[in-house]
């Protein structure tokens, strides 16, 4: 059970505080404050010897960034997110055969000690790695989006075909052309693709330098054994 061990140990404390007190006092002497003395200090006493016992034996133990990579988990967590940034927390438990609240604990984990950033796209937290800076952020957002095997179409469409607009896009591709424009405003949105708009009635697009690459590599990956898309 992955709980927060302070937490579990401080509830546990204060259950034995409250028996031991309504052992030691008796209901017709509660009005009388000297009756409390006592067993407040033999309480304190094994609250303090409990908590010693409990650190002494290394029950506590703080996650930090030397130490959050010392557990099998939290290291292939990190080192799936390294080699596939943007992936979402369930398709992160998928790959990793984790259940989702236990990968979930553990991601905590690595944001606390800043090893890694999420962010929500389209309704579903995605991570990647705090190292890279912007363009980590910026390149864990394309990937997000081109997981839709749609703007995945659409991007390498317009990655062969620069230069179209948004009615050829969707003829070629077979595809509605309201789908077509929730996509590429996505795209545009993420700097996968840029826009002429001289001819305001039928803009064109062409990708950017970082949709290239990024579609490039996502493709690429998609090619490795046992990846899913």
């Amino acid at each position: 059970m992955r709980c927060d061990r302070r937490t579990l140990v401080i509830l546990i404390l204060s259950f034995l505080f409250l028996i031991f007190l309504a052992d030691s006092v008796a209901a017709d002497d509660i009005l009388n404050p000297t009756n409390f003395i006592v067993p407040l200090g033999v309480a304190a006493a094994i609250v303090i010897g409990i908590i010693i016992a409990v650190i002494t034996a290394g029950g506590i133990k703080y996650v930090t960034p030397e130490n959050v990579l010392d557990t099998e988990i939290r290291k292939n967590l990190f080192g799936y997110i390294t080699d596939y940034p943007g992936s979402h927390l369930r398709e992160i438990a998928r790959e990793l055969n984790l259940k989702p609240s236990n990968a979930a604990w553990h991601l905590r984990k690595l944001e606390q000690t800043n090893l890694v950033r999420s962010r929500a796209i389209g309704g579903k937290k995605v991570y990647y790695l705090v190292e890279g800076g912007i363009e980590a952020r910026k390149e864990a957002v394309a990937e997000s989006i081109l997981r839709n095997k749609n703007a995945r179409e659409i991007m390498l469409y317009l990655n062969d075909n620069p230069g179209k607009h948004l009615l050829e896009i969707a003829h070629a591709l077979d595809l509605n052309h309201h789908t077509v424009k929730w996509h590429i405003k996505k795209m545009y949105m993420a700097e996968l693709i840029d826009g002429d708009t001289s001819n305001s009635a039928y803009p064109i697009y062409y990708p950017t330098e970082i949709g290239s690459q990024v579609i490039q590599n996502f493709s690429d990956q998609l090619k490795k054994p046992g990846r899913a898309a």
